[in-house]
């Protein structure tokens, strides 16, 4: 009998109350039965997740048959108050997803186990990507295991390219020249739909443009937005919108979720988006399979541009009891077999480099151009402190979408978010 039990999505607050009243987690009297495994996974848990975890509790309770995999599926949204609640409150899970962007975040906040030793010990920890493993560190110790990759490249409508005589672009003076002659040759659509209130995709273009996001200078944080890369990179992005007009005014305020469903329900040509926002895209239109292709983000010298590189940590809670079950848990969860097929299954990239490199995905005409920009990766600045930058404060995100709007110059906003950026960073 199927014993994995899937509790629906709830607000932090709801949620937060269940835990406490199911006595969910790492402290309270169901801490210490070692019958219960308390699993926080994110977002909203679709039937393939479902499916796959399932089958990972079949494959777990085969060395620990008494134990039951209880998981709760958080909003990505709603992630940083459920968390923080279960620091006040003591209630918080054996296992957690978390973004690879927050690990540091949590860590410093103690939240999550030090997990330095067993990662060491474990053979198949050896082989994922480096810079991921290194994304879950703190002070050289380890908090979190990289589960699966993204990055994020460009949807086509290869039709309309057709009809408009263009091939995918190679560099940022295609692109622009690509966007143009596809809008003009579809009335009434735009040619690229960018994510404008979105700071991944953009800081392709960043990197592609020789900046740095923020560097460590001696004892101090120094933002790389005020420089003429920087500034040649946020001039391109905006331009887009306020100069060239290949996307609408309205792309100020998109997210890339905005983005890819302008791509799927016919208004743009173009989108920036990730591997795994396929199955939402088809979702949105089932016939655009017919009709789609992707591109890697283009650099000015036409190379692919470099990519953020995302994904999801798993991580152990500091105050969980059963640590041991936790960890082998995990380790089940990542199996190199179980890892690529969760991640062939939504779209994403496994965390091993043995199983991201060679043919596997050149033939396929949605994953082959990822593939190619998982190559070339980027990681934004490894300090606790990035969470506030990126998420609560996002000031990459504003300083874009005021030069967009017409509230600042390029001058002016870089200037603005560098400070801000500094001011963040280096607070004691």
């Amino acid at each position: 009998m199927n014993r994995w039990r899937r509790l629906a999505p709830v607000t932090a607050v709801v949620a937060t109350t269940a835990m406490m009243l199911a006595g969910c987690g790492g402290s309270g009297e169901d801490a210490a039965d070692p019958s219960r495994l308390t699993v926080w996974m994110m977002g909203e848990g679709s039937e393939a997740q479902t499916a796959f975890l399932d089958a990972v509790e079949a494959e777990f309770r085969v060395k620990h048959p008494d134990t039951d995999v209880v998981v709760q599926y958080v909003p990505w949204l709603e992630a940083p108050t459920k968390f923080q609640a279960a620091l006040a409150g003591g209630e918080g899970p054996d296992v957690t997803e978390l973004g690879n962007t927050e690990t540091q975040g949590w860590a410093a906040q103690e939240a999550l186990a030090d997990i330095t030793d067993r990662m060491n010990g474990w053979a198949d920890g050896k082989d994922i990507l480096p810079d991921l493993v290194r994304n879950a560190q703190l002070d050289g110790r380890q908090y979190g295991v990289p589960w699966y990759a993204d990055v994020r490249g460009i949807y086509y409508r290869t039709d309309w390219f057709a009809e408009a005589g263009v091939q995918p672009p190679k560099n940022w003076d295609e692109l622009v020249s690509v966007a143009k002659a596809v809008q003009a040759s579809k009335p009434g659509t735009y040619g690229i739909a960018v994510p404008g209130n979105s700071e991944l995709p953009f800081y392709s273009f960043l990197w592609g443009a020789g900046a740095e996001v923020a560097t460590r200078e001696a004892d101090a944080w120094r933002s790389g937005l005020t420089s003429p890369q920087a500034r040649q990179a946020v001039r391109f992005w905006t331009d887009l919108v306020t100069v060239h007009k290949v996307a609408p005014p309205a792309a100020a305020g998109w997210n890339e979720i905005d983005a890819r469903t302008q791509f799927a329900t016919g208004k743009a040509a173009m989108a920036f988006a990730g591997s795994w926002q396929q199955g939402a895209i088809a979702k949105d239109n089932p016939e655009i399979e017919k009709v789609w292709g992707t591109f890697p983000i283009p650099g000015p010298d036409g190379q692919p541009a470099p990519a953020f590189a995302g994904g999801s940590d798993v991580a152990i809670w500091r105050d969980s009891r059963r640590q041991d079950l936790a960890w082998d848990y995990l380790t089940v969860l990542l199996r190199k077999q179980n890892a690529q097929e969760f991640a062939g299954s939504l779209g994403f990239f496994p965390v091993y480099s043995d199983l991201v490199s060679g043919d596997a995905y050149a033939n396929d005409k949605i994953m082959a151009a990822f593939a190619t920009t998982m190559r070339n990766t980027r990681l934004t600045p490894l300090t606790p402190k990035w969470v506030e930058v990126s998420r609560t404060k996002t000031v990459t995100q504003a300083m874009n979408s005021s030069v967009m709007k017409g509230q600042k110059t390029v001058e002016q906003a870089t200037a603005d978010a560098a400070a801000e950026m500094e001011s963040i960073l280096n607070a004691k």
